[in-house]
This record gives C-alpha cells, structure tokens and sequence, in this order.
C-alpha cells in the first residue's frame, strides 16, 4: 500500500511523510511517492495531473498540501479537491498550512531542541499559524536559542521525526490529516488475511 503526496517542495513532502509514519502506527508496511510542483502556481494548476500520476504509481491514497497564504481557502480547497476527485484515488485530503508548513514544527519546542541535540528550549509563539513567515521565525529562534544555522531542507525533517501528534493538533490546518490517516489503517486492517482458529 502506498500514499502519494503533492506539494510544493521537497521538505514539505519530508515533513508528510514523519508525520504520516507517526499516525499510521502501529503500520509500518505504508509506502510513499511524490510530485512536487515547486510552488503553488504549479500543484494549484497540475494537482489533477499528479494525482493521476501518483495513482498510475499505485497510491489510491493521496494528500495534497498548498501554503495557503492570501488564498481563500474554501475556494482554495474546492480547486484542490475537484482536481483529486477527477483522478481514480480512493481517499485524499487537502491540506493547507496557513502560511508555511513550518509553522506545524512551531507546535513544539521539545521537538526543535532534540534536533538540534539541545537542552533548553526555544520560545515559542502562542499560535504559530498566525506567523507570518513561519520558516523565518524558526530560523531566527534557532540562531537566538543555539547559535546554530537551521535549513529547512535538512532540519525539518529532523524536527517532523521528533514532533508530537498532540501538539500538532493544535494546529486547526493539520485537523484534516488523522481522519484520512484513520481510513487508510481502516483499509490496512480491513486487507489483512484473517486468521483462522484451531481445529
């Protein structure tokens, strides 16, 4: 079983997948593929393409993310979601981070500080979804707090790792992801072979 992923970067798919992985134990035997639009013009244009790329690819399982930024993000999730439902996929979801992704690792310091191999913690704001350059932000808190360089493109995926559902679900844009989450383990139990009793 796979799940396939469009975004709109590389490290936003890194970041789905941990979480992914996260929810989906105690099942381990969940594969992934990708498409990356490289920006939102492109996932916002070419969303129904790839998802019937990804199901060509064997995931009927898919997840559609887009910074939502100055989008309306009913109109914004209507587009996405009409594009996914052209395509044969037998779950999705769409998900859309109010500004940046970043702004979900914001949810937890614990996170932060163990990938960075650091005691203290950094401060965080209250609600990280009203940041508005979210990446930024972690990267001035981890400079301040460590004196350590964060990259997006290599430190997100650490902190996603380490990250906590339960913080994360105090982020209103990440609600959408368990219950999705919840039909594909449906699935994975509903496809295991059942076992029959002794004679």
């Amino acid at each position: 079983m796979k799940i396939g992923i469009i975004a709109e970067d590389d490290s936003d798919v890194a970041v789905l997948r941990e979480i992914s992985l996260k929810l989906l134990l105690p099942h381990t035997n969940v594969g992934f593929r990708h498409c990356v639009g490289r920006g939102g013009g492109a996932i916002r244009k070419k969303c129904c393409a790839y998802a019937v790329n990804l199901v060509d690819r064997g995931c009927p399982y898919i997840i559609a993310m887009h910074d939502l930024d100055q989008h309306d993000e009913n109109e914004l999730r209507a587009l996405l979601q009409e594009a996914l439902n052209t395509s044969a996929a037998k779950v999705t979801v769409v998900l859309l981070p109010r500004h940046e992704i970043e702004s979900w690792l914001l949810y937890d310091a614990q996170a932060i500080a163990d990938a960075f191999k650091q005691k203290e913690l950094v401060p965080l704001p209250a609600n990280p979804e009203t940041v508005q350059d979210p990446k930024e932000h972690l990267g001035d808190l981890i400079w301040k707090q460590y004196r350590k360089q964060y990259l997006h493109t290599a430190h997100n995926q650490q902190i996603a790792k380490r990250i906590r559902v339960e913080a994360l679900n105090r982020a209103g844009s990440f609600g959408p992801h368990p219950p999705f989450i919840d039909r594909v383990k449906a699935d994975l139990e509903a496809d295991k072979p059942k076992s029959r009793g002794r004679r």
